[in-house]
């Protein structure tokens, strides 16, 4: 098959999120990924520490065997523009968004088999797309909830405008199934990881009787929750991992290695003493707790969790209360002496199984199916899928 991927993601990018891998699963599979980067034109340069990215723009480039990328950069595109009234002034302008597609774009990606979108830009070109390619199916993954992110509200309406178009609305966490009430078919599918790389024997990036905790992302980063741990446990090295995973202080016991290549995170998950995922307060943030890509890696690699209480719902999390030192003091203490031994990782799915749970299930929307389950059941699921012929092509 032919697969469009929708996203603010940059193909080759060193970092990695749910689309590379998937991306990954389908050119091994065969099928042919154009994937395409969207929600970028030359207002991108107005946002601070926004997403910058090296040409060359609009023209389509081979990157790897079955796949091919394309930077689409048109004149303008819909971007929080920082006040309610420049935004209220913009809304008319970035509504004319679907218009700028190019003929270019469009002719590469006009035998698509199947649209994969992701939160953002690209829900506005929804309607546009599924008009001009009526065989193709539509695939909305919703990385986040849009009231947690800082998006034009324009995006927001496009994402109710998008829904009745789509084939498949694939979210995250068990919870955000009730967020798409009119959808005609939504699915929990949680996220997976490459188990092949965190099965990989490596060595361990630290140093021989030290105590290491891992962050590894930058979303909702709450700085002062790592700045309280450190400080009350200055035998214990924190490594912050991301763009933005950074301390206003300097601390000896802080280490900040900034945006580097997913291979060389892992050893640092799979030999750490625990992980932590920082997240600050925010609107309906407990989603994070079953959507949070870093937690399910820490799950797979039996790491303990320290988390806020608002995301931490597993018996190896160690719940905090955000602004509160002692109470995240205490969280930490007691994720250094819990028995990894008694964390079940058994159903972590890998890409491969969610790649073809979306698939599967996107193909049979015409049968709105209602499982809501959690992970256990999601991974019982995909074992029945994938056995089952769901009515997709042979090596799709």
């Amino acid at each position: 098959m032919k697969i469009v991927m929708l996203t603010v993601h940059e193909a080759t990018s060193a970092r990695k999120v749910d689309f590379h891998f998937w991306t990954d699963v389908l050119a091994r599979r065969g099928d042919r990924v154009d994937f395409v980067t969207v929600g970028i034109s030359p207002l991108t340069m107005l946002k601070r520490q926004g997403r910058q990215f090296q040409g060359p723009f609009n023209v389509w480039r081979d990157v790897a065997p079955q796949v091919r990328k394309h930077l689409w950069r048109p004149l303008f595109h819909p971007m929080s523009l920082g006040k309610s009234v420049l935004n209220t002034l913009s809304k008319p302008l970035f509504a004319l968004y679907p218009m700028l597609l190019s003929r270019k774009l469009l002719d590469g990606i006009a035998d698509a088999d199947v649209f994969i979108v992701e939160n953002g830009a690209g829900l506005c070109l929804v309607p546009t797309l599924a008009r001009k390619f009526p065989r193709a199916r539509f695939i909305y993954s919703v990385c986040d909830r849009i009231a947690t992110l800082n998006y034009h509200p324009i995006i927001l309406e496009a994402e109710r405008t998008a829904l009745p178009y789509f084939d498949l609305v694939r979210v995250p966490a068990e919870v955000m199934v009730a967020d798409y009430p009119t959808a005609r078919n939504v699915r929990y599918i949680p996220h997976g990881l490459d188990k092949a790389l965190f099965d990989e024997h490596t060595a361990s990036p630290y140093p021989v009787g030290t105590c290491n905790v891992v962050n590894v992302g930058d979303m909702l980063f709450d700085a002062d929750a790592i700045t309280t741990m450190a400080k009350a446990e200055p035998s214990v090295t924190f490594h912050l991992f991301g763009k933005k995973a950074c301390i206003d202080e300097v601390l000896p016991n802080v280490v900040t290695h900034g945006e580097v290549p997913f291979a060389t995170i892992v050893p640092y998950i799979q030999h750490a003493d625990a992980g932590v995922a920082p997240y600050r307060p925010a609107i309906n943030a407990d989603y994070l707790s079953q959507s949070s890509m870093k937690m399910t890696q820490y799950t797979y690699c039996r790491l303990p969790i320290v988390a806020p209480d608002f995301a931490a719902r597993s018996t190896h999390m160690s719940a905090y209360v955000p602004g509160m030192p002692d109470s995240i003091v205490a969280a930490l203490r007691r994720a250094l002496t819990y028995d990894r031994s008694s964390i079940d990782n058994n159903q972590v799915l890998d890409w491969d199984d969610v790649t073809q749970l979306m698939l599967a299930h996107g193909n049979a929307s015409q049968t709105v199916l209602s499982d809501t389950a959690g992970a256990s059941s999601t991974a019982t699921l995909a074992t029945s899928v994938l056995a089952a012929d769901m009515g997709m092509p042979a090596g799709a």
